[in-house]
């Protein structure tokens, strides 16, 4: 199961989806493109302040203001989760 935690300016998620095998798993591919716009974003409007990409773990945290971002992933997060409650798990 993905689980993410989100906090002040940071979100981390750990784990994975484990819908399908590896290369095939259309969960774990939506979660990762989350992510990766979300890095994109930040990058782009230089807000990206840590970064953390692991097998199986992945740390964003961002300075000021990034609120829309934020609201972005947690909403496409959470309709993962709600679509495949076994495999995504939001958290504060």
């Amino acid at each position: 199961m993905i689980c993410a935690v989100f906090g002040e300016n940071r979100v981390t998620l750990r784990g994975h989806a484990d819908y399908a095998p590896r290369g095939e798993d259309i969960v774990c591919a939506a979660a990762s493109a989350l992510v990766f716009a979300l890095i994109g974003a930040l990058e782009e409007k230089e807000q990206l302040r840590e970064l953390v990409i692991k097998p199986g773990l992945v740390m964003v945290a961002a300075e000021g203001d990034c609120r829309a971002e934020w609201q972005l992933i947690r909403c496409g997060l959470g309709q993962l989760a709600g679509k495949y409650p076994a495999c995504v798990r939001l958290e504060a």
